[in-house]
């Protein structure tokens, strides 16, 4: 619990908590000035790792908790029971609760019932804002339940929530989330303040004359920015004319990396509360950053870059060791060049090479029988220095059936792979299966008289890995190296490094490579297209609490290339500068694309240092040809080809053509062509 005059948290778990090893995965144990539990869940809740990023909301890096079907049967009586020592005795308290549902797994229809068990009134008696729709999207706000009185002689009420209608379930992804409430002595500023949440958004740096800020009435009368670098919220800008409905832009002034920025509304005369707290302010685009791959292990066998199968859930890190609040926080670092880099990820695959041209010939007299049918396979094998592992070949070498007339024996040979310690051959006699083995070292010829096989026909491995992954959830016994040799690429991720500055970041990635296949270089897509190759930064559930609602670019640019004319640029900055602040910037649904994991994987990347700016690549040229009566027009890469009547006259795109080659097929006699984008 954090206590204050005015402001009263209770969180679920243990407040002001650092990481799970400190504090535990427990209910939150504090108790209040009578010795009683400020939250007491009856033992009915369970731990986890969805937090609401509400700027304001006290550090609980411990987690939240959330219920399932057993809230169903609570009761006023027997429910969850808030008793927290407030400021002030018979003052009058608004409540709030904030939580994240981000995962789209609480409950969308739950209403609780409200009661005041001791100490107190309230002014409501259930709420709905413990649905779904109100933990979305991060940061979350907060959600207004009602107003508390306590009574004249206490500062500690009591308040139980309990099961009124709808679904918990967490088996049917309604889980009841809570995370943490807020108890604010009630001041006319908040009447304001509940109306919206008004917040500052990014991009945020000491490099900007301006911010944007969100969740304005356009009713308002005026928009204050205020800065905390220390000493206080102090006011740096301020708007008062042309207010428009939902995001303005503020001009502002001597913005300090690391400092928090918040904003206010006025409506009829009323300032809104002045934010304790805010969004940190960057040092500009771009901080050094940490990133790792994520490998999804897969069903499919290629081409590289094709679609892969996506429904194998094993998701690997690439390029980690180490995970902490689900992120790879031990991914290499990279740092701001003016130059394109050369990011490389390899799963560091051991293996040895196929046998092939397996023969056999009868040789003399022998003890197979007459008109048995014998044939081997031959695999090769090695044992890997650097882990002492056993591979063998993941394709054999197929012998022909050899059979006699007479009683028989068997020379076998093979050509010698390169590398190989020995030589596996399995037999099949007569059709019954590869059931026995023997090994071979030193030779790749075998003479076989039938007295030298034993059961058995193990050939697995057929490779081990060097490279450093984990996996996503790792657990003990879990097996952290890729088991498939194709995998998909589901995600680059980014994890902070810099932690005292959240960015933004402004990057440009090209030539997405494996092995010596360049599968992606964003030049058949124009530019400004979004979901080609990767989705925006935000997309994905699992990191968008970590990010700024603004910037979320992801888009194909022509802004800057490491070859040709194109790249993907990413723009995105941390909420904050917690260890485990990572992006997902994923492949879903837009790719998916397919890796050999025996090969490296690569893209180029550029991160510019702060105050750097990119070099365009050259405009696309337009060829113009004759090809009998036609005119043919030809160009490179995708563009959108715009026409007009006049060279100086308004160009518009000729319907659904980017790519060349273009027949003119326009009726009028003179035309004009340029290419955009």
């Amino acid at each position: 619990m954090s206590v204050s005059a005015d402001v009263v948290y209770v969180t679920s778990n243990t407040s002001n908590c650092t990481a799970n090893a400190v504090c535990g995965q427990g209910a939150n144990p504090d108790l209040n000035i009578n010795g009683g539990l400020i939250f007491n869940d009856n033992a009915l809740s369970s731990y986890t790792t969805a937090l609401a990023s509400t700027p304001d909301k006290p550090l609980n890096a411990g987690g939240a908790r959330f219920f399932s079907n057993s809230f169903s049967n609570t009761t006023p009586e027997l429910g969850l029971t808030i008793s927290p020592t407030l400021g002030v005795t018979g003052g009058v308290y608004k409540v709030y609760h904030v939580f994240s549902s981000t995962a789209n797994n609480g409950s969308t229809n739950v209403v609780l019932g409200v009661t005041n068990n001791a100490g107190c009134t309230i002014s409501f008696t259930e709420t709905d804002r413990f649905q779904r729709r109100f933990g979305q999207p991060a940061p979350q706000r907060w959600q207004f339940l009602g107003f508390l009185t306590n009574n004249a002689d206490t500062s500690t009420p009591t308040i139980t929530f309990y099961f009124k209608d709808g679904l918990v379930s967490a088996g049917a992804q309604a889980r009841l989330p809570v995370d943490t409430f807020r108890f604010s002595l009630y001041d006319p500023c908040t009447d304001v303040t509940d109306i919206s949440d008004v917040s500052v958004t990014g991009p945020l740096a000491t490099n900007l004359a301006s911010v944007v800020v969100t969740g304005i009435s356009n009713a308002a009368t005026k928009i204050t920015v205020y800065q905390d670098s220390g000493s206080g919220m102090v006011e740096i800008g301020s708007k008062t004319t042309d207010i428009v409905n939902g995001n303005n832009s503020v001009s502002i002034s001597g913005l300090i990396k690391g400092a928090r920025v918040g904003a206010t509304q006025t409506l009829n005369g009323q300032e809104g509360c002045i934010p304790s707290g805010g969004v940190l302010v960057g040092g500009g685009a771009n901080p050094s950053v940490r990133i790792a791959l994520t490998i999804r292990e897969t069903s499919s066998t290629g081409p590289v870059g094709a679609a892969g199968v996506t429904t194998n859930t094993a998701l690997h890190f690439l390029g980690a060791t180490t995970v902490s609040g689900g992120a790879p926080v031990d991914a290499a670092i990279y740092f701001p060049s003016n130059g394109w880099q050369t990011l490389t990820f390899s799963a560091g695959r051991q293996s040895v090479g196929n046998a092939s041209n397996a023969l056999g010939t009868v040789t003399g007299p022998g003890v197979y029988n007459a008109n048995d049918s014998v044939t081997v396979r031959v695999y090769a094998y090695r044992t890997v220095p650097d882990n002492g592992a056993l591979v063998y070949s993941p394709v054999e070498a197929q012998s022909a059936a050899v059979t006699s007339n007479n009683v028989f024996a068997v020379n076998w040979t093979w050509t010698p792979v390169a590398g190989a310690d020995g030589y596996r051959v399995l037999r099949n006699v007569n059709s019954t299966g590869y059931l026995e083995y023997v090994d071979v070292v030193g030779a790749n010829s075998l003479t076989d008289d039938n007295f030298i096989w034993q059961l058995g026909a193990i050939v697995t491995p057929t490779f081990t890995q060097l490279g450093s992954s984990i996996q996503w959830n790792p657990t003990v016994g879990n097996a952290n190296n890729i088991a498939t040799r194709w995998g998909t690429l589901e995600s680059i991720n980014f994890v902070i490094d810099e932690l005292t500055d959240t960015g933004p970041f402004d990057l440009y990635i090209d030539n997405l490579q494996n092995g010596s296949t360049v599968w992606q270089t964003f030049e058949e897509a124009v530019a400004g297209r979004t979901d080609y190759g990767f989705r925006a930064p935000t997309f994905s559930g699992t990191t968008s609490g970590n990010l700024l609602t603004a910037p979320n670019v992801g888009q194909v640019s022509n802004g800057a290339a490491d070859a040709g004319t194109k790249s993907f640029r990413v723009r995105f900055q941390w909420n904050g500068v917690t260890v485990s602040k990572w992006l997902r910037l994923t492949t879903s649904g837009v790719g998916n694309p397919q890796v050999n994991l025996d090969d490296p994987i690569s893209f180029r990347l550029l991160l510019l240092p702060v105050g750097a700016t990119p070099v365009a690549p050259p405009a696309p040229s337009l060829f113009i040809t004759r090809l009998g009566t036609d005119t043919v027009l030809n160009w490179t890469g995708a563009h959108n080809l715009q026409a007009a009547s006049e060279v100086t006259g308004t160009y518009t795109n000729v319907p659904s053509v980017t790519l060349a080659p273009y027949t003119n097929a326009l009726p009028e006699e003179v035309k004009f062509f340029r290419l955009a984008n």
